[in-house]
């Protein structure tokens, strides 16, 4: 990376335009995203950690913004990220300051979901997206925009008026009627 800034120096800013794309196309996946972090996570690769939807970590974790030690602004929407993450306040700390969080003050803060050994992270992170395989995928897709749409929607009523749709399209599905079949079904059996 650090070769990267220094071509930017020099006025190829190209280069770390690509490495922005590189994580985005991460944030922009229609498909949920968990960051599994057993090592550091320094400036874009923290950026990579902060463009998914849920961040698990091992023991090892560090997460450093590290731009105010570079003396460079952060870039990559790394603030807007970082601010949604964690609260402007300590997004403060880390990008201003130079805050730096090991894995528990990570999860303290927010930024992480959970914390586990490093021998058990990727095991963590797998059975973690497994809890979706009996989800219909496009119903994952649309609860997914929902929840990254949720933050950044000013109003209330926007968001009812988006998650009624939502619910409205969920109602029709073969996987919801099954749903309520199998309630049905199990308070039947209880009777």
């Amino acid at each position: 990376q650090l070769g990267t800034l220094r071509s930017a120096a020099d006025g190829d800013f190209e280069s770390v335009k690509a490495v922005y794309e590189g994580f985005m196309r991460v944030y922009r996946s229609p498909l949920p995203t968990i960051a599994a972090v057993n090592g550091p996570a320094v400036g874009a690769g923290l950026n990579l950690a902060l463009a998914c939807d849920v961040r698990l970590a091992g023991h090892s974790a560090r997460f450093d913004t590290r731009f105010a030690q570079l003396r460079i602004h952060p870039g990559g929407g790394h603030g807007w990220l970082l601010s949604r993450a964690v609260g402007q306040q300590r997004a403060t700390l880390a990008c201003l300051f130079g805050e730096e969080w090991d894995a528990q003050a990570a999860f303290e803060a927010g930024l992480v979901a959970a914390v586990y050994p490093d021998e058990e992270l990727r095991a963590a992170a797998v059975a973690l997206g497994r809890r979706l395989d009996h989800q219909d995928g496009e119903f994952v897709r649309r609860l997914t925009a929902t929840l990254r749409r949720a933050p950044v929607t000013s109003e209330h009523a926007e968001a009812l008026s988006w998650e009624a749709n939502e619910q409205r399209w969920s109602t029709t599905q073969p996987a919801f009627l099954a749903g309520v079949q199998a309630i049905e079904d199990r308070i039947a059996r209880r009777s």
